[in-house]
């Protein structure tokens, strides 16, 4: 599914608009108005509430006619329905009419399928530390990497390769990964109770840890490394480290420098920036990336509202560290939204060579509008814009040869066939679980056959002898 939302700076007005007052807790603010004038106040804020509910009872007279059909089912059906699943049924059917005029990406999502994006979006949730896998037929659910140091897992002796039996007495062999995640996650504070058996132990424990906020890291390595850590520099020439961004979140921009900070003292000089498989996210999050590598006064990108109408114009800052890095970036026909943002206003004010294939084509930023308790509507409320001007949604009826997504540049082309592509995601499963959790999950031995054997990543190798050009020129005596 591909996504970007954002936090636009005036947001869309709401049907049932809130009131928040700032309090002032000093002591003299306390009790400083008399009786009859605080009613004054109080009568004030409760008509200027009720007007703005007429204004927009009167904008959309529907808004009371829907109030007015819930009420009706709720007092008369011959079944009581809860009012929660009334209220989720008459969003998705709004919602549903958005798809019918062309909207794909607008999204209701309740309170227990919302939870996970808010987790997504700032990067963080409570758990304990651990990155698990099924392993085996009959599948067994084990830790497939070593706890990171000071996570509640690794204070609790956690290892890889360990059979968690139970999560919360419920046995984990008959679990699918969704539930697994559900109960491993919670409130930070909280705690949950495993059964572990350890990988060279016959006898099992029990054990009640306590959630901590884990963070979710957005940006990757070219291979995970026996700790469990990201190896950025490419084997076969450290000048060049592989960043791969997976998503755009809060922490995005922030890791995006570690690593090439990382990278640069291990001796990296040139970056190949992967976004393929990255189906979009924050897009203030792009906006952060391209400026740390564009300089000041450049548009990144425009969002666009009905008619056209400007919305915002996001321009780079000048606190850009990394302006005369060589790039490439890599892109494929999953890469769509924040990613093509970035992908695009690189390309355009020729700072990085885009290589792959051609991007996804999904032009369109979606706002999180909060409704309900802590469900939202994921709405679509603008289009997007690269720099040129250009907007590179990809409509229902677009043909094969529109002018629709990213395009890699001339020369740097290769669409990969159905079946490099699934040879790819085997072999990115592995450099991203690491030889010894992939061999686990597969239920190979040392010294089996994996896919880095065989395969090789084209599209990757394109990136690099692009930059490799560059960088030879550089050390070149004829160079300038």
């Amino acid at each position: 599914m591909t996504k970007s939302w954002s936090r636009p700076a005036a947001p869309l007005p709401r049907v049932a608009p809130s009131l928040t007052i700032d309090r002032d807790v000093s002591h003299r603010s306390r009790g400083a108005f008399p009786m009859s004038q605080r009613n004054l106040i109080l009568l004030w804020l409760a008509t200027a509430v009720s007007y703005a509910c007429y204004v927009r009872g009167e904008q959309n007279p529907y808004a009371r006619h829907v109030a007015s059909g819930l009420a009706a089912i709720d007092e008369g059906s011959l079944e009581r329905i809860p009012s929660r699943e009334l209220f989720d049924g008459a969003m998705r059917g709004m919602v549903r009419v958005l798809e019918q005029h062309g909207d794909e990406h607008s999204q209701f999502l309740s309170d227990e399928q919302a939870d996970p994006l808010r987790s997504e979006i700032r990067q963080q949730f409570g758990g304990i530390g651990v990155r698990l896998r099924f392993v085996g037929d009959p599948p067994r659910l084990v830790i497939a990497f070593p706890p990171e140091a000071g996570t509640p897992a690794a204070n609790a002796d956690l290892r890889a390769g360990d059979h968690i039996l139970a999560i919360d007495e419920r046995p984990t062999e008959k679990l699918v990964m969704d539930e697994v995640i559900g109960l491993m996650r919670g409130e930070p504070g909280s705690t949950v109770r495993l059964t572990i058996q350890h990988e060279d132990e016959r006898a099992s424990r029990t054990l009640e840890l306590v959630r901590e906020i884990i963070e979710i890291e957005s940006v990757f390595g070219d291979k995970r490394g026996p700790d469990g850590q990201w190896d950025f520099q490419l084997p076969a020439d450290p000048r060049i480290a592989h960043v791969r961004v997976v998503m755009f979140g809060d922490r995005t921009a922030l890791e995006f420098a570690h690593a090439i900070e990382q990278s640069q003292a291990g001796g990296a000089r040139a970056v190949v920036l992967d976004l393929r498989d990255n189906s979009g996210g924050a897009l203030e999050a792009a906006v952060a990336v391209c400026d740390l590598v564009l300089p000041a006064g450049l548009t990144v990108v425009e969002t666009r509202g009905r008619d056209g109408e400007l919305r915002r114009r996001y321009d780079t800052s000048g606190m850009g560290r990394y302006l005369n890095l060589p790039l490439a970036v890599v892109v494929n026909r999953d890469s769509a939204s924040a990613a093509e943002i970035v992908a695009a206003s690189l390309q355009d004010y020729r700072r990085a060579a885009v290589v792959g294939e051609r991007t996804f084509g999904k032009g369109t930023v979606q706002q999180l509008v909060p409704v309900g308790n802590k469900s939202l509507l994921k709405l679509t409320w603008a289009s997007f814009w690269r720099p040129s001007g250009v907007n590179l949604h990809r409509m229902a009826d677009a043909p094969a040869d529109g002018s629709w997504g990213v395009l890699p540049d001339a020369g740097l082309e290769l669409r990969l066939s159905d079946e490099e592509l699934e040879a790819y995601v085997n072999y990115r499963r592995q450099r991203d679980l690491g030889d010894a959790a992939y061999l686990m999950e597969a239920g190979a031995k040392d010294g089996d056959s994996t896919p880095s054997d065989e395969f090789i990543d084209r599209q990757l190798m394109i990136a690099v002898d692009h930059l490799r050009a560059q960088l030879d020129a550089r050390q070149s005596p004829l160079a300038p």
